[in-house]
Parts: structure tokens; C-alpha cells; sequence
């Protein structure tokens, strides 16, 4: 299977909206190497796949693709809605920069229904897609205000009933896997150095991101991995080895249990 990229927005274009082609689809798996990709549907039916996770489609559905993730559509209804295509460089300096591109564990999950508050996540992006297209004086940083808003409605959607910020205990976690994730992959030594048992750690990450701590490892590799396989020389062996694989084959199977394809092909598709 050839991964493609498809790269949607012209050279030095930073931004851009457009409304979903309104055609039932299946599309093959593809990437977006630079840009994170937002999509809101009004209507439609069928599955989203977004690296491993499979999201059902309806209406009031927000989507996030995220530079280097891999997805595909199995449509099966006409969808309606809206894309927007947002490359890192449009934010920078910008507080989303950091809390799109620069956290760890992502801030943001893949998919939101947004059931509760879709006419207002509507209008945020009629009201992006009209500043973009009448273009007045400043209409950059008007979209980027509109873009803070739609994604602290999405924070508040990610942490609803939770008003506690994230336990010492994971915090100290994610310290932890930031520094140690090429060399310790295992939930037990993490559990270890924080003098708790790996089930009282499983259990705070499973309470506080609705995963378990061995999945927040497993995502820091899997980023990791993107990341050298996108903007590194180096070869695939190389790449296993500095993740902490002792085998080329292990980095192979973990890769394609994340991403639902064999590294080499990530590789070929996205580069």
C-alpha cells in the first residue's frame, strides 16, 4: 500500500478555508506533512480513520489531522461542512503554537462531537471562511482569534465534568517520558521512579486522559518515530535503534500497530 501526500495549499499560503466536497467517498490512506488540517461536518455518515483511531462520521463532527498523521474517509452518506488547512508557521507566536504543535501528551484529541454546541462551532467558521474571503485589514489575526475560541471549546468539550488540573503524579509522569522515552519503555520502571505502583500509575492516567500510562509512552515513540522518519537521514535501522529497539523488526510491528502501516511505507508517502 503507497501512502500519499497530498499537500492541498499552495507555496507560502499559510491558510486556508473551503467548504467539504459534498460527494459520498472512499478515500486511501494519506498524509498532510506540514499543515494541521481541521474539519467540521453539518451532516453526513460513515467512518474516519485517523492513524489507528476510527471515528464515526455524523453531523457535528470536528475532526483534527495533525502534521504527519494518516487518515482516510469511508463515506457513505453526502457530507457538508468545512476544511481548514493550517500550517505551523501561521501560528507562530501565537498561544495555539504551542499547545498544537509543542505538547506533550497532545492537548487535543482526534475526533469531537460537538452535539451541545454545533451552531456555534458553525459559526466560527462561517465567520473564519468570511474574513477569508473578503479579506479587510488585519483578517489574519481575526482568524486566529476565531481559531483561540474554536479551540478553547474543544478544551472545554476534553475536559467536561473536570474542573482539577492534571494530578502531580502524572505531571511528574510526563517529565519523566520526556527524558527517558528512547531508553524505558516500560510502565513498571516509570512506576518505579515515581515510588507508586505501575496500577496506581494506570489508574491516574486512566482517570485523568482516559488512557493508560504504557499509551502515553507509546505515543511520545510513535511522534518521536514520525518525526525522524518526516525530517531525518537517517535509515530505518537507525531509527530503531535510537528509539530504544533492540531489533529493527520490533520497531517495525510497533510502528504498524500505532499507525496501521509498516514504517518504510510512512516514510515513502509522507516524505
Amino acid at each position: 500500500m503507497q501512502i500519499e501526500i497530498k499537500n492541498k495549499l499552495n507555496d507560502n499560503e499559510l491558510f486556508r478555508i473551503k467548504r467539504m466536497k459534498e460527494v459520498i467517498k472512499t478515500t486511501h490512506p494519506h498524509g498532510h506533512k506540514d499543515y494541521l488540517e481541521i474539519i467540521y461536518l453539518t451532516q453526513g455518515e460513515g467512518l474516519h480513520q485517523i492513524d489507528h483511531h476510527r471515528f464515526p462520521v455524523s453531523g457535528n463532527s470536528l475532526y483534527l489531522v495533525m502534521p504527519g498523521q494518516i487518515h482516510n474517509w469511508e463515506l457513505t452518506a453526502i457530507p457538508r461542512g468545512f476544511v481548514v488547512m493550517v500550517q505551523k508557521d501561521f501560528l507562530l507566536g501565537h498561544p495555539l503554537y504551542d499547545a498544537l504543535f509543542q505538547t506533550f501528551p497532545l492537548a487535543f484529541g482526534s475526533g469531537y462531537r460537538l452535539e451541545s454546541t454545533g451552531a456555534t462551532v458553525e459559526g466560527i467558521f462561517e465567520s473564519i471562511e468570511n474574513e477569508y474571503v473578503v479579506r479587510k485589514p488585519n483578517y489574519e489575526a481575526v482568524v486566529q482569534t476565531y481559531l483561540l475560541l474554536l479551540f478553547n471549546l474543544l478544551k472545554r468539550e476534553s475536559h467536561t465534568g473536570r474542573s482539577q488540573p492534571e494530578p502531580p503524579l502524572l505531571r511528574s509522569f510526563f517529565e519523566l517520558v520526556a527524558v527517558h522515552y528512547k531508553t524505558r519503555h516500560e510502565v513498571a520502571w516509570y512506576a518505579g521512579e515515581l515510588n507508586v505502583t505501575a496500577k496506581t500509575l494506570n489508574g491516574n492516567s486512566r482517570k485523568f486522559l482516559d488512557k493508560t500510562a504504557g499509551a502515553v509512552i507509546n505515543e511520545k515513540l510513535t511522534a518521536e518515530a514520525k518525526r525522524l522518519l518526516l525530517y531525518s537521514q537517517a535509515n530505518l535501522g537507525e531509527i530503531a535503534y535510537e528509539l530504544g529497539f533492540t531489533d529493527p523488526s520490533h520497531f517495525n510491528k510497533f510502528f504498524k500497530r500505532q499507525t496501521g502501516v509498516l514504517p518504510s511505507i510512512y516514510r515513502k508517502g509522507i516524505s
